[in-house]
């Protein structure tokens, strides 16, 4: 089943995670937020900035306007530094309904605080929105080339991380859920 996704953050794990996505079947909406580095991915087809040489293919569409990643997209997933994490909720926070919930591939703690993101999210989203946090062992260069790897899919809502799960599982990519949204 395809779906439309929207991965807000074009440096090497967010565009690996892109590639996964379009390669499994989706199309994929990726946002960056430096327009001179949209337009570079654009006019050579490559994220040469952080995964030179790796075409991005049709199926994915960078763009630099958050409303225009977010416009029709199924799921959203997150892939930006930890120090913009929190900011990048506050921005898409009142474009969200719960149904669609929030993934995120980012690593780390909130700068400043050691919170977890998981706390920053809930705090930002509310209890009623799902969550979830794409980790494990990965390169974004392996991810992007299709080399074998394995990542798990904690979620606040068993459905909602099977569905990302699935979402991301491929020949090459094999995501697994787990409940434990923390470890």
């Amino acid at each position: 089943m395809s779906s439309r996704i929207a991965v807000l953050g074009a440096g090497s794990w967010g565009t690996a995670l892109a590639m996964q996505l379009a390669r499994v079947g989706h199309s994929v909406a990726l946002w960056a937020r430096d327009a001179s580095h949209v337009e570079a991915m654009k006019a050579s087809g490559e994220n040469a900035r952080y995964l030179p040489g790796r075409p991005l293919g049709d199926a994915i569409e960078p763009t630099s306007e958050l409303a225009l990643a977010l416009q029709g997209a199924d799921r959203i997933l997150l892939a930006v530094p930890s120090s913009a994490f929190v900011d990048v909720l506050d921005e898409i926070g009142d474009r969200l309904d719960a149904g669609r919930g929030v993934a995120w591939a980012t690593k780390g703690f909130e700068p400043g605080t050691g919170r977890l993101l998981s706390e920053c999210a809930r705090e930002r989203l509310g209890s009623s929105m799902p969550l979830a946090a794409v980790t494990g062992p990965s390169f974004a260069g392996e991810v992007a080339l299709g080399l074998p790897t394995a990542v798990t899919v904690g979620a606040s809502d068993p459905d909602f991380g099977r569905a990302w799960a699935a979402l991301l599982h491929g020949s090459s990519f094999r995501a697994y859920y787990t409940a434990d949204l923390v470890g």
